[in-house]
């Protein structure tokens, strides 16, 4: 199964909707990932930071697609630690998504605090929004092999907004719990009228909580390789000629025209 429903998670809707509302939407507008850029994936997905790399909940909508679906790895691939790309583009390890920010508050404190003590890791945990008739590409984020799973808690919702896997449609009830793979080929779909709005975020199951998706490699090891890497992007020195060729790509990316 690509998914699981959780049942440890104690989780209180009515609180995280007063949250939700009082809280998380007074801080501003939402960040739209790829506000910026000319691609279907992204421009009606964003969201509200709970815990990101700087602290601030505008930080951690890393963003490297452009409209055809293709990453901006393509051009700077992370494999080969091209630090200075990373520098530029600002591109954090989903290790370093771990800091609270100001919407890390009341019942959303409550959850993060839960998984952590759960042992799950959560990592890059948001508020996120898929707009009214939004979808995303049909995509995977890591390779089959790689261990990448998602923890989503709905809170608002409807049976049209729908997670798509293994030819499967999931609908996710608001007021549950649900951990799912992200490294196989997945969509997600709102063919509602109404925006859905979902807390999500990176998951490692190392306590075995779950049935399938126990992580059993030394996750020390994977915060140590987030530690050298924000030592080497710190360390990246980008010459003259690499910033005109970055700005280059990046400008290849952004849109004529702001979506709406």
């Amino acid at each position: 199964m690509f998914y699981e429903e959780l049942d440890c998670l104690n989780i209180d809707h009515s609180r995280l909707l007063f949250n939700l509302k009082h809280h998380v939407f007074p801080l501003g507008k939402q960040i739209i990932q790829g506000e910026e850029y000319e691609t279907p994936a992204y421009h009606g997905f964003g969201g509200w930071s709970i815990t990101s790399r700087t602290g601030d909940w505008r930080d951690g909508w890393d963003f490297f697609q452009n409209d055809h679906g293709e990453a901006m790895e393509i051009y700077f691939p992370q494999n080969d630690n091209n630090f200075k790309a990373l520098k530029f583009f600002d591109i954090a390890h989903s290790m370093e998504h771990k800091n609270p920010t100001q919407a890390c508050v009341g019942e959303f404190a409550y959850i993060v605090n839960q998984l952590e003590d759960l042992g799950f890791y959560p990592r890059r945990v948001r508020v996120t929004c898929l707009k009214a008739g939004a979808k995303s590409l049909v995509h995977k984020d890591a390779d089959g092999d790689e261990y990448m799973a998602r923890i989503h808690i709905p809170l608002i919702t409807n049976p049209k907004c729908v997670f798509i896997s293994d030819g499967q449609h999931l609908h996710m009830q608001a007021g549950k719990a649900y951990i799912v793979w992200v490294n196989n080929w997945h969509q997600i779909r709102n063919d509602s009228d109404q925006d859905r709005y979902h807390i999500i975020c990176d998951a490692y199951d190392t306590k075995g909580k779950t049935k399938g998706f126990r992580y059993n490699a030394d996750i020390t090891e994977l915060e140590n390789h987030a530690l050298e890497y924000r030592k080497n992007v710190d360390a990246a020195v980008i010459e003259p000629e690499l910033l005109e060729k970055f700005e280059t790509v990046r400008q290849s990316f952004i849109t004529k025209g702001k979506h709406k």
